[in-house]
């Protein structure tokens, strides 16, 4: 049976954006603006304010929107800032030096800068992960029904997910439709057309159009699952399906109880 595996980051098309759309403009406008007064900025100095720019991009929209301002930078530092002006020639020997700094400086501090927010950003998604596990859990050990649970579990996949609707069936199913499941470790199978991209949490894929489900299982036995439908253009991380992997396993735990599988409506549960 295939699987989706996950692929490399690859391009990162909203750091190409950002680059494109917010860097170089601005490190061609703070260049223009430091050749206004020449002989008042050194050439390092100017080079040290267009470095500041290509970081906060870099902490903005990540890894290729600071490569892709460094390399605009370097450009707008030789056109605006060295002999000849205007021009993308280089005539001193410490300008060229200077440029050549400032390009491997600045992709080096800006891949530093992106992947400093991105581990902010992964560490604050683990915490928001596993609050929705304890909520689960939470209810779990509180609830007389198991629709109640479900319920709850449904709401912190919506949340987990970014889905459009998700619904627990219980089986046998009856509409008899198979959707690509996603597996105890994240994986999704068969193999549907796949659709890479980047979240704020790292790289993924899109869950298919027509919708994924989760196996809930009780002792081994699968008495139902959750249909998980996407909202177009959101893209899932592995962390984040194994995640609500573990929520439907809360689920399951829950009907696991003696007198469980007794409990009505779970059907109705939408």
């Amino acid at each position: 049976m295939a699987t989706w595996a996950e692929r490399p980051e690859g391009v990162d098309r909203t750091g190409l954006l950002i680059g494109w759309a917010i860097g170089i403009p601005a490190v061609i406008i703070v260049a223009a603006l430091l050749a206004i007064p020449r002989s008042l900025v050194s050439s390092t100095n100017a080079a040290l304010v267009l470095m500041i720019v290509v970081v906060a991009i870099a902490a903005i929209g990540g890894r290729a929107a600071g490569i892709l301002t460094a390399l605009a930078a370097v450009m707008s530092f030789d056109f605006f800032l060295t002999k000849p002006y205007l021009s993308l020639k280089i005539e001193s020997r410490n300008d060229l030096e200077t440029a050549i700094a400032l390009l491997v400086a600045a992709v080096i501090v800006g891949t530093i800068a992106s992947s400093g927010q991105l581990a902010r950003r992964r560490v604050g998604s683990t915490n928001t992960d596993i609050r929705r596990i304890h909520r689960v859990a939470e209810a779990a050990s509180a609830a007389d029904e198991v629709a109640d649970v479900i319920a709850v579990a449904q709401d912190e996949l919506r949340g987990l997910l970014h889905l459009r609707t998700c619904r627990f069936e219980a089986a046998p199913y009856a509409d008899g439709v198979d959707h690509p499941r996603i597996s105890r470790n994240g994986a999704v199978a068969p193999q549907p057309v796949m659709r890479y991209g980047r979240s704020a949490h790292g790289a993924g894929f899109e869950l298919p159009d027509g919708g994924a489900e989760i196996p809930v299982l009780a002792r081994g036995e699968e008495i139902g699952r959750f249909v998980l439908e996407p909202e177009l253009g959101i893209v899932t991380t592995l962390d984040e399906r194994v995640v609500a992997v573990a929520i439907a396993d809360q689920v399951g735990a829950v009907w696991g109880r003696p007198g469980g599988r007794a409990r009505p409506r779970l059907t109705d549960v939408g």
